[in-house]
Order: structure tokens, then C-alpha cells, then sequence
């Protein structure tokens, strides 16, 4: 009795951890959620993120300079020669700030500063990218699912009809060629039924990996996607505001604008100068490779030291500086032969040919997203026409097996039929199936290839 009791305690246990196991590898998703986890785990975005990260960190780098920069600066001198032993200690504090930088934009931040543009505009396609093929797979996996029960439900129809054939055939009232005819209907509907089982588990695999869930899970969609309300004017309008090309070459004019601008600063006189009160400098210089100038204010007490003997070797600098100092230098550039004129017109030029892409993308635009608007109209139309034909197909394939079924019959039409015909009748309708499935799968395609060039993820 214990014995049994034990084994019946064991066996009440397993069942609940499998049953555990198995309701904790169940995953019901929705289609919001099932995006939100691709936007978080999908490796693609991920990547992207990061490139932005790094970008946004270079640009800070660059930006380092205009923050306030501190530190110290120490010396330390020492000299032995018999009993003369000289040292020398000096310590100053540094403190400097960037007062005001005008001119061109220096090299660095301009590349730092694109590099962080781009970096935003590919990170965003990502996100674009990653939500479209969870649509897709989305799409395709509903329809598969919906396809496999209808084909079951055919297949329960065909496996009754099939005993039935067979209880007839053995009473000789049909011939054999009619059961062969119902084992062929039969053998279509299973081949069509397992190329749908491992399609499904191919995108459900797939759909799995985008989102980051355990590999192991069992998916379960709870909702098929809902079908877009959009005009075709309202359709174009918003292919123009979330195009991220159009974005992206808006930004390229912008910049172009401010580099034409910034070529006036070459007529600009070459100009530095600095003035001093003891410790306290104002300077104003000029990059080496840009017509860039910054004002900045420089302080450096002395904060520790010890006087060297006035007779010690070793060259020395002003401790501290008395007094006040003005320097001031400057060159005007006079005539350039054209330098700046030329200079100019490559960018105005480089401008021109910016706004000229942008209104052709504008336009292609326009016409993409007709084109992919008239596409998703034929598909629903085909659809619409494959299932009613689908519908004939198979009227069709049931009368003719009825009247071959029958001794005697009198349907208009339906005279001197052969099994010839019953094959016939029966290989349009498996090609009708096929036909209407995909012609749904199309449908599918062409409301997210509308989307896609939309780059609508909303």
C-alpha cells in the first residue's frame, strides 16, 4: 500500500513539473508586444543602438574642449656639485575656459556631428526594418494557421468520404477508380498539410529569434494583424514625413547651407592677440587648419614654491609676472585670386545638386507609394476572384463525383462523364486551393510592401 502510495506521490509530481514546464514555455503574444520585444532584443537594433552610443561619445569627446579645463603643473630641479646642493620646486594651477569660438565650425565636430546624424538615421532604420519583419512573419504565420485548419477540417471531409468509397467499392455499387480518386484528393490535402507544419515552424522559429524569446517556447498569436484605413493622399504624406532618406538629405542641405555660408570667413583678416594682467590671460588664436578662432581666458597661479639661489644655474622663468601685456597681430588678405569666390561656387554648387536629389526622391516617393497603393488594390481583387473560383472548383469537383456515384442521373450538362473527368475536375481544385492561398498570401505582401515604402510602423 505505501509502496503504491509513494508511486502515485512521484507520479502526481511529475505531472505537475511537466506541467509546469510546459505552461512556462507557452508564450501568448500579441502584436504590439511582439514588436516591443523585438525593439529591445532583436541583435540588429541592438547593434545599431550602440554605434550610436559610440558616436554620441565621440561627439562629447569633441565637445570636451568647450567645458572649463583644470589641473596642475609642477617642477622639480635638483643639482649637486660638493657640498652645494641646489634644489628647485614650483607648482602652478592651470584653469582655462573657452570664452567664444566664431568662424567655421572646426573639422572635428562637424565629422563628429555627422557621424552622429547618420548614426540616429540608421539606428531608426533598424528599428523600421526589424518592425517590418515581425509584421511579415506575423502575416505569414496567421495565414498559416488559418490555412492548416481549413485544410484539416477538408481532410476530416475527405477521410469520411474515403471510408465511405471504400464500404461502396466493396459492395461492387462504385468502381475502384472512384476510391483512387478520393485516396488522391486525400494524399494532396496531407502533402499540402506537412508543407504547411514545417513553414510554420520555420516562421515561427524565425519570428522567435527576432523577439528574443527562449528557443524552446511555445508561440501562440492571439490576434491577426488589423488592416490599414489610409487614403492614398494620406498614404503619400506620410511616406514624405517618415522617409528617413528624405530625412537624411535634408540634413546633408542643412550642413551644405552652413558650409557656403562659412566661406565668407575666408576674406576675414588673419588675426590673433592676447592680453595679460600678472597672471591672468586673454587670448584670442587661430586654428592651423581652419578659419576658426577662439577667445579664451587663462589663469596659472603659482601655488607652491621654493626660490632657487639667484646664482644657481639653472634657467629660470619669471616666477610671477607683474604688470600688464597687450599683443596684438593681423593680416588682411587683399585680393586672393578668386580663392574664396571659387570656393563658393563648389559649395553652392554641392548645394544645388542636394536640393535637386531631394525633390527627385520627393517624386519617386510619390510614385512608389501609388504604385504599392494600386498593388494592394489588384491583390484584394485577385483574392476576392481566386476565392470564387476556388468555390466553382469545388461545386464542380462535388457534382461530378456525385453523378459517377449514381446508377442513373439527369443533371443538365453532367452527360457522358468519366473518371477521366473526376481527375480533372479534381486536380483544378487542389491548383485552385493553391491559387487562393497564395493569392492571400499576396494580399499580405502587398499591405506591408505599401507599408515598407511608407516606412510607417505605427
Amino acid at each position: 500500500m505505501n509502496k503504491r502510495l509513494t508511486a502515485l506521490v512521484i507520479g502526481t509530481l511529475f505531472f505537475s513539473i511537466v506541467s509546469v514546464v510546459s505552461a512556462q514555455r507557452l508564450v501568448s503574444l500579441q502584436p504590439v508586444r511582439a514588436i516591443e520585444l523585438a525593439l529591445q532584443n532583436n541583435e540588429a537594433v541592438k547593434k545599431a543602438e550602440q554605434v550610436l552610443e559610440r558616436a554620441k561619445a565621440n561627439l562629447r569627446l569633441s565637445k570636451a574642449v568647450y567645458l572649463p579645463q583644470v589641473g596642475l603643473t609642477s617642477e622639480y630641479q635638483r643639482q649637486k656639485d660638493g657640498d652645494i646642493d641646489e634644489r628647485d620646486y614650483l607648482t602652478r594651477a592651470q584653469m582655462s575656459v573657452l570664452l567664444t569660438q566664431f568662424g567655421e565650425i572646426p573639422a572635428g565636430l562637424d565629422a563628429a556631428q555627422e557621424e552622429v546624424r547618420k548614426a540616429e538615421i540608421e539606428y531608426e532604420r533598424a528599428k523600421k526594418d526589424s518592425v517590418h519583419a515581425v509584421r511579415n512573419l506575423w502575416h505569414n504565420i496567421i495565414l498559416t494557421q488559418e490555412e492548416i485548419t481549413q485544410r484539416r477540417a477538408i481532410e476530416v471531409e475527405l477521410e469520411e468520404k474515403l471510408r465511405g468509397t471504400e464500404l461502396k467499392q466493396e459492395k461492387k455499387r462504385i468502381l475502384y477508380l472512384s476510391r483512387l480518386n478520393t485516396e488522391l484528393e486525400l494524399s494532396e490535402q496531407r502533402l499540402a498539410l506537412n508543407e504547411l507544419q514545417r513553414r510554420l515552424d520555420v516562421d515561427t522559429a524565425e519570428l522567435i529569434r527576432l523577439t528574443g524569446l527562449d528557443p524552446l517556447a511555445q508561440v501562440v498569436l492571439s490576434q491577426p494583424l488589423l488592416d490599414d484605413d489610409v487614403t492614398l493622399n494620406a498614404a503619400v504624406e506620410l511616406a514624405l514625413v517618415n522617409s528617413l532618406d528624405l530625412r537624411d538629405l535634408r540634413g546633408d542641405i542643412v550642413r551644405q547651407e552652413r558650409l557656403a555660408a562659412e566661406t565668407i570667413w575666408n576674406r576675414f583678416p588673419e588675426v590673433s592677440a592676447e592680453a595679460r594682467y600678472k597672471d591672468i590671460h586673454v587670448l584670442l588664436e587661430q586654428h592651423q587648419q581652419n578659419r576658426t578662432w577662439d577667445a579664451k581666458a587663462l589663469y596659472d597661479p603659482v601655488i607652491f614654491d621654493q626660490e632657487r639661489d639667484t646664482s644657481s644655474m639653472f634657467e629660470t622663468n619669471p616666477r610671477t609676472q607683474g604688470g600688464w601685456e597687450v599683443r596684438f597681430n593681423l593680416n588682411i588678405p587683399l585680393y586672393d585670386g578668386k580663392r574664396t569666390e571659387n570656393l563658393r561656387s563648389v559649395e553652392l554648387a554641392e548645394l544645388e545638386r542636394l536640393q535637386l536629389e531631394y525633390t527627385e526622391k520627393t517624386k519617386l516617393i510619390r510614385v512608389a507609394v501609388r504604385r504599392d497603393y494600386r498593388a494592394v488594390a489588384n491583390a484584394k481583387e485577385r483574392m476576392e476572384i481566386e476565392q470564387k473560383r476556388l468555390e466553382i472548383r469545388e461545386q464542380q469537383l462535388r457534382t461530378i463525383e456525385r453523378v459517377l456515384d449514381q446508377v442513373t442521373f439527369d443533371i443538365p450538362g453532367y452527360q457522358g462523364l468519366t473518371f477521366t473527368d473526376a481527375f480533372q475536375a479534381q486536380s483544378q481544385f487542389t491548383e485552385a486551393q493553391r491559387v487562393f492561398y497564395q493569392a492571400r498570401r499576396n494580399y499580405a505582401a502587398a499591405k506591408e510592401k505599401l507599408r515598407e515604402t511608407m516606412e510607417w510602423i505605427e
